[in-house]
């Protein structure tokens, strides 16, 4: 009990003045530190694969990681959004076969690719600091997209932040983005 003497514990919460509305960090001027109030990330679940998407998933995935890239051919026809996205969560870690299984997935399937493939993929490579990469696939993206996509994809983005165990940098390049396709509107209306 007595290796507490020397410390000092606070449970005063007086030195921080927190003002809920606002996104500015806040000074105390009594102790000169910094109170973020930052924007809340939401936490969402997702469905997670069964029966045939889980053993398409595993092959799919086995295949992969041995460089099988015929039999992958052959399974190419039976690829859906969601089995993708569940792929491309399984080898987030290797951020180089992420990507190298997004390019082979649009060339073969393009219909397999959906808002929250292309979220997943903006994931991997932001967090492995693969900007250009990362801003090559958005502006693909947005060159083909829909009035609504801007809007959407925070939206996508925004909930599978934590699902990819991502980084703020893909909201950066999100912007950065936008801001380079000379699509100002969106990217105010993103944000």
């Amino acid at each position: 009990m007595n290796n507490f003497l020397g410390c000092h514990f606070s449970t005063s919460f007086d030195s921080v003045k927190v003002k809920p509305t606002s996104l500015k960090p806040l000074i105390d001027v009594n102790s000169r530190r910094r109170d973020w109030n930052p924007i809340p990330i939401p936490f969402r679940t997702i469905l997670e694969p069964r029966g045939q998407d889980l053993d398409f998933v595993n092959v799919a995935h086995s295949h992969l990681v041995q460089s099988d890239w015929n039999k992958l051919n052959a399974l190419s026809i039976h690829l859906t959004p969601f089995r993708v996205k569940h792929v491309l969560l399984k080898i987030q870690k290797d951020h180089v076969l992420s990507l190298e299984f997004f390019n082979w997935v649009k060339t073969r399937n393009p219909t397999s690719h959906s808002l929250e493939t292309h979220s997943v993929i903006l994931h991997i490579l932001t967090k492995n600091q693969k900007f250009k990469s990362a801003e090559s696939v958005l502006m693909s993206l947005l060159v083909s997209g829909s009035l609504e996509l801007p809007a959407k994809m925070f939206d996508v983005i925004l909930y599978s932040y934590r699902i990819c165990d991502s980084s703020p940098r893909v909201f950066d390049l999100l912007f950065k983005t936008y801001a380079h396709a000379k699509k100002f509107r969106n990217a105010t209306d993103a944000f």
